[in-house]
This record gives structure tokens, C-alpha cells and sequence, in this order.
């Protein structure tokens, strides 16, 4: 708690952004998840409004390139699939649990920095929306309907060490500088969200927060996150 108000201190109380000429979304604060904020190698409320337009450098089509701090991010695809989820519990028991179907995006994601270990996503952002928690991740349909978060809930029960979708595995390894990676990001397995993604004639966005790594501020070296947008159109889902 007291590095979270150190960091908002910092951020919102000595002249807001980082960067003045920076979107409000290209800077998030890196105080909230299940894994560490980037670091050089050897539930937040937000100020500013969460929906708002991203500008063109955090935002590409499926294929296309977005660089954003020390990420290179590709999505490659997204399908539609039945997601199945594994559990860690303390006492060594490891379950996987079938769920329904869902549209998971595939992201290709390169660590271009020479010294900085990022855990580029994180269970807290893609966790599952219960009540007024509606995480950043969150898939918009005709710029009206938003469906935020996905189908893990977090943070885990008591006796839950990890829980993750099968292609998340390697998620709990932090992407070392050079290495390249594949991360997913899935939906809720609601069939309404399939459904309306499937009726839409309009073009669609899935908005993705993730850890961009260290931005210097104030001669010092904060962790950030950013939200980037994937403009995708229905027909480009595969298995839909």
C-alpha cells in the first residue's frame, strides 16, 4: 500500500502524467497484479476516463506492429474455442477445469529492452468482471457494448496457488530482454459476448492492458502499464 501512494503521489500530485504529451492510457501506474512491476535484470481506481479514444501508436490491426515502451506487440489471431482452466492448489493438487466457449486473441510480444525482465500481462488484468471490478482488458462491440475481463477470477482463493488457461502456462516466466513470446487473452465464456461479436457489421476493439516496462520520471525509474487496441471486424474471428 504504501508504494501504491508513493507512486499515485508521484504521478497525480506533482503535475499528473509523465510524459504531459502522453495519453493518460500509454502510463498507467504498475501497482496492481499478481506478478511484479518490471524491474531491471541482476484494485486501483483511475483519475482519468478508462473508455477513452487510444491514439494511433497504441492501436494496430491483427498482424500490424504496435511499440510501446519496451514491448513489440503482434496480435496474430483470434478464435473461437473452449477454454480450460488449470488450478494449483497448496496442498499439490493440479486440476484442469473444461468452461464453455470464448474468442481468445493471440499476441506475439518481443522484450526490446537490453536489461529489463517484463511480465508483459498479468492475472489482474485479463481477471474476470464481478460487480463494479471492470478490469481495463475489456472487448468493445459497436463502441457501446463492453464486455471487460475474462474468465479467470482473481485474486485467487485461499487455497489457490495458480490459475491460469492452458495456453497461460508460461505467463508465471518473466519475458527476458530479446525473448519473444506468445501470450492469449480470451473472453468470458458467455455465449452473449460470442453472439454479439458475431452480429456486428461494425468494427470491433479489444483493448489489452499490459506492463510496457520503466519510464524515467522525475529522476527516477517508475513502472508503468499501458491499455493497447486491436481493431478486428467479425469476420476476421476465426471459428465464429
Amino acid at each position: 500500500m504504501a508504494t501504491v501512494v508513493a507512486v499515485y503521489a508521484l504521478f497525480f500530485k506533482t503535475g499528473g502524467s509523465p510524459f504531459d504529451s502522453d495519453h493518460p492510457l500509454s502510463t498507467i501506474p504498475d501497482t496492481f497484479g499478481e506478478f511484479d512491476p518490471a524491474t531491471r535484470k541482476k484494485v486501483s481506481q483511475y483519475k482519468f476516463r478508462t473508455d477513452g479514444e487510444l491514439p494511433p501508436q497504441q492501436r494496430a490491426k491483427l498482424g500490424e506492429t504496435i511499440q510501446l515502451g519496451q514491448l513489440e506487440i503482434v496480435p496474430l489471431e483470434i478464435v473461437k474455442r473452449h477454454l480450460t482452466v488449470t488450478t494449483e492448489a497448496k496442498d499439490g493438487e493440479t486440476r484442469n477445469i473444461p468452461l464453455g466457449q470464448a474468442l481468445v486473441m493471440t499476441l506475439q510480444i518481443t522484450n526490446i529492452s537490453p536489461d529489463v525482465l517484463i511480465y508483459p500481462l498479468d492475472p489482474a488484468f485479463t481477471r474476470k468482471a464481478v460487480g463494479y471490478d471492470r478490469p481495463l482488458t475489456r472487448l468493445v462491440v459497436n463502441k457501446d457494448a463492453i464486455f471487460p475481463g475474462g474468465a479467470v477470477v482473481w485474486p485467487f482463493r485461499e487455497r489457490i496457488v495458480r490459475q491460469y488457461e492452458v495456453q497461460q502456462k508460461n505467463d508465471f516466466v518473466p519475458l527476458e530482454p530479446g525473448e519473444r513470446r506468445k501470450y492469449v487473452v480470451f473472453s468470458d465464456a458467455d455465449p452473449q459476448i460470442i453472439q454479439s461479436v458475431k452480429r456486428s457489421t461494425q468494427p470491433l476493439q479489444w483493448r489489452v492492458q499490459v506492463r510496457r516496462g520503466l519510464i524515467e520520471f522525475r529522476g527516477r525509474e517508475i513502472p508503468v502499464t499501458a491499455v493497447i487496441g486491436v481493431d478486428f471486424s467479425a469476420n476476421e474471428v476465426k471459428g465464429l
